[in-house]
């Protein structure tokens, strides 16, 4: 499945050109994902793992700098510090968040099913719901 996910890494780099990728472990980092109105930043690094059996097994998580807020307040299902640390410099905190139940459908053809771009796109919808 490696050439699974370097042909991913492209496609989201396609996207987000400054994805950074550590193959320890399998982490990748966008240096600078937009974030709607009410955060307490303009944007915000964003950190992912790709699971092992991925894609059968759908990512999970999305780790950020510790310190984000919404509205001055700490966001629901988020802990900060992250029990695990990605390998990127600072601290960390995770949201935990995964795709719907059901919406993960990797095929065969990954821009046809479930991929790593719709999965860093769908950040969006957590950041949109605010607290």
């Amino acid at each position: 499945m490696q050439t699974r996910i370097e042909q991913e890494l492209e496609l989201l780099r396609h996207y987000y050109p400054p994805l950074k990728y550590n193959s320890a472990g399998q982490w990748a980092l966008i240096p600078c994902y937009p974030l709607p109105a009410g955060w307490n930043r303009e944007a915000t690094e964003v950190a992912f793992q790709i699971p092992v059996a991925y894609p059968g097994n759908p990512p999970y998580g999305i780790y950020v700098p510790v310190g984000i807020r919404f509205q001055s307040t700490l966001p629901n299902n988020y802990k900060e510090p992250a029990d695990v640390q990605v390998p990127f410099d600072g601290k960390w905190g995770i949201f935990s968040w995964q795709p719907e139940d059901g919406q993960w459908r990797a095929t065969g053809d990954l821009v046809a099913g479930s991929n790593l771009l719709n999965w860093v796109r769908g950040f969006s919808k957590r950041f949109q719901e605010g607290i």
